[in-house]
């Protein structure tokens, strides 16, 4: 019986210890930045604009997107300031797979939050990215945007 209860709590042990070595960036993949608390070292890396896709005034400033990195939890994830009534998708891209094997990770947000929105977080470090968003009203696509990517867009 003691044999077993030892064999137990060792491999408790292992377990343990494989959840403790698991960095930041790997546990905060696919979360919500404010959540998590990753947004508190949140800076601007890159910035863009969203635009009309059609009619009259295509083409013209529909809203902002930014494209933000956490310097504690070593994330990407893409912010948009839209109509408050909008719906659509926030999206964060890696150039290339990132050591979880992702490269895209999809938010779609709905009306409210005064326009504000944002996706999840994909962990990117050393991996440039860029982020992606439309902005729906009713069924018609209203607009969309990307924000460029440079070397400070490269974590």
């Amino acid at each position: 019986m003691k044999r077993t209860l030892a064999g137990s709590t060792g491999i408790l042990l292992l377990c343990t210890g494989l959840l403790v070595g698991t960095s930041p960036a790997q546990a905060a993949t696919g979360h919500d930045p404010y959540k998590s608390g990753c947004a508190a070292t949140k800076r601007v890396v890159t910035s863009g604009e969203l635009k009309v896709t059609s009619g009259q005034y295509k083409g013209s400033h529909y809203g902002d997107i930014k494209l933000m990195w956490s310097r504690k939890c070593q994330t990407n994830w893409t912010e948009i300031w839209v109509d408050k009534s909008d719906w659509g998708l926030v999206r964060v891209v890696l150039a290339k797979r990132n050591t979880d094997g992702k490269r895209i990770v999809d938010f779609n947000y709905g009306p409210g939050n005064g326009g504000h929105h944002w996706g999840d977080m994909i962990s990117g470090r050393g991996i440039c990215a860029w982020g992606f968003a439309t902005a729906h009203r009713a069924k018609n696509l209203v607009a969309r945007g990307t924000t460029p990517t440079h070397t400070s867009a490269c974590g």
